[in-house]
């Protein structure tokens, strides 16, 4: 009776640890999927408004579709891909 009595408690103890290793995974998942520049897509991220760029002129057409001013605002707006254009700002382009 007494080797079953130590087997339960094995098993007993075993289920408890197996929980908190799913617990600590999730939460591990969890804390590492909140970051700021959160991962959107292939080319995208959250937008980073505190970046500050210059007005320099030099369009290019991001990986979202659209012209902006330079690489500088194509990257504040989140975008992690984009090329050179001849395009005005504002307008569709494809990347």
């Amino acid at each position: 009776m007494n080797f079953m009595k130590k087997n339960y408690y094995l098993i007993l103890s075993f289920c408890r640890m197996k929980k908190l290793i799913y617990m600590f995974l999730g939460l591990t998942l969890m804390i590492g999927c909140s970051d700021s520049n959160e991962i959107l897509g292939d080319c995208y991220v959250s937008p980073n408004p505190e970046i500050i760029c210059t007005e320099e002129y030099d369009p290019v057409c991001a990986c979202n579709n659209l012209v902006y001013v330079n690489s500088c605002e194509a990257e504040k707006a989140g975008n992690l891909l984009y090329k050179t254009t001849n395009k005005d700002i504002g307008e569709d382009c494809i990347y």
